[in-house]
């Protein structure tokens, strides 16, 4: 015999897929009656269609103004059923990445910077007291590029810069090109009307800089030296820090996966403010390469404090 509670309709609400259906049906609905409006008030010859008749209006120019109330009217309805956007695609990679480092989201405001367009989907998460931060970076040029940053005070400073060997890289590198560059910084800070500007002076930024017009840092072991090119204003704190294990394992590990990638520890304020930052190419969407990033950095990190170079304390990533 039937069950009678099986006869009755359903009560159960609306599932969040078929709601969300609905509002998107609803939302390109409104979109076409406002463009039809529009093109009834502006473009279309009134007289030649059946049942319009502008006299019942009172003239042309209330009739125009009743459209475009409706209009608006329309847009306003689109506008308070949107269906909510679906998430990009970074940011469900990265929110996959954030659950699995135990980090956090967040989604920052988008502002113009010295490193073009900063913003917008930001994971940070923490290594030994020091904070690490995943954010993207946009140029003039529409060019992405993925860093991984964290700040951190070091009891002994040091600086370097260590790319993949290859010939490009040895030409951007070169200690010509360089010594070049430096020049131009400083004729710059030389100049009048640019050296009453804020920020660091042109000389300071020559200054702090002057390790890359360096000949490269030999490491000490054959592998790691025929894969990348350093350089550094420490020798052996360079060598003592890319001798770690950890380090050396997480840059072959990288370098695997991803190419085009930059490394650097970079001096901020030219005292003890360091700035550790992992530069890749393009928006980084790959699991595997996140992954891969994230043990360098958090190697670096242990190494620097393992070691004594990193201070006791750090501030956390800007």
């Amino acid at each position: 015999m039937p069950n009678p509670s099986d006869m009755q309709p359903s009560l159960a609400p609306a599932s969040p897929e078929s709601a969300g259906g609905l509002r998107r049906v609803l939302y390109t609905l409104l979109g076409l009656l406002a463009f039809c409006v529009v093109a009834l008030v502006l473009w279309a010859p009134l007289d030649l269609i059946p049942g319009v008749r502008v006299e019942r209006f009172g003239s042309i120019e209330r009739f125009r103004f009743l459209g475009a109330a409706l209009f608006a009217a329309l847009l306003l309805a689109r506008f308070l059923i949107r269906p909510p956007r679906r998430p990009s695609r970074k940011r469900v990679v990265w929110e996959e990445f954030a659950n699995a480092t135990g980090g956090t989201v967040s989604q920052e405001l988008r502002g113009l910077g010295l490193l073009g367009w900063t913003g917008g989907t930001t994971v940070r998460w923490d290594v030994r007291g020091t904070q690490v931060k995943l954010s993207a970076s946009t140029d003039t040029n529409q060019n992405e590029t993925t860093r991984i940053g964290a700040d951190a005070r070091l009891a002994r400073g040091f600086q370097f810069h260590l790319v993949a060997e290859s010939l490009l890289a040895k030409a951007f590198f070169s200690e010509e090109l360089w010594n070049v560059a430096l020049a131009a910084v400083k004729a710059e800070g030389r100049d009048p009307e640019k050296a009453g500007r804020g920020g660091p002076s042109s000389a300071a930024v020559a200054d702090r800089l002057a390790f890359m017009a360096s000949k490269e840092i030999v490491i000490g072991d054959p592998k790691f030296d025929d894969a990348f090119l350093v350089k550094s204003n420490s020798a052996p704190l360079a060598r003592e820090f890319f001798g770690d294990a950890g380090v050396a394992h997480s840059l072959h590990e990288l370098d695997k996966g991803i190419k085009g990638w930059q490394f650097s520890l970079m001096s901020r304020d030219g005292a003890s403010a360091y700035q550790l930052t992992l530069a890749l190419p393009g928006p980084m969407l790959d699991p595997v390469g996140l992954d891969a990033s994230r043990k360098l950095i958090d190697a670096s990190i242990r190494c620097l404090a393992d070691r004594g170079i990193l201070a006791s304390r750090s501030p956390q990533a800007a």
